[in-house]
């Protein structure tokens, strides 16, 4: 199999992504003392690890090499001080976050020509808009009842 060099760098960004996805929301469920919400950051967690699992066999798929320790640069894709943050600010930071993976899955699968990655790309598309969708339905819940996230139900 001829490795698609350019195709295989754009998999490993949106690995990197997913990867820190996945520690934000669990940074993000020690914050709050409502399980619901908890349950509800740890369930994005786990399916952000799943995303990087997929995307690693897709990396493996395109490039013919299997994608290894992934290394990051300094400086890249930090994640906020989430201690000093609001649930609310976490809540939109991971809502922007999730709108900039549906854009990127979106032009992956646009730019793709095998038609199983294009349509494992369009998958994402439609996952990363369901975990945004369900982070503005925890926003508007935060909005609604001040004090939900800390509520021990």
């Amino acid at each position: 199999m001829r490795a698609n060099i350019e195709t295989g760098d754009t998999l490993i960004e949106a690995i990197k992504a997913e990867m820190l996805a996945r520690e934000f929301y669990l940074a993000a469920s020690k914050k709050v003392k409502n399980p619901l919400v908890r349950r509800r950051l740890l369930t994005l967690a786990d399916d952000e690890l799943e995303h990087r699992t997929t995307l690693s066999r897709l990396y493996w798929a395109q490039t013919g090499t299997e994608v290894g320790d992934i290394e990051f640069r300094a400086g890249e894709f930090e994640l906020p001080d989430i201690d000093g943050m609001s649930m609310m600010e976490v809540i939109t930071f991971a809502m922007e976050k999730e709108k900039e993976a549906v854009q990127n899955y979106a032009r992956m699968a646009d730019e793709e020509k095998d038609p199983r990655s294009k349509s494992f790309l369009e998958y994402l598309v439609d996952f990363e808009q369901g975990h945004y969708d369900m982070l503005e339905a925890e926003l508007a819940r935060i909005k609604q009842t001040p004090g939900w996230e800390d509520q021990e139900v």
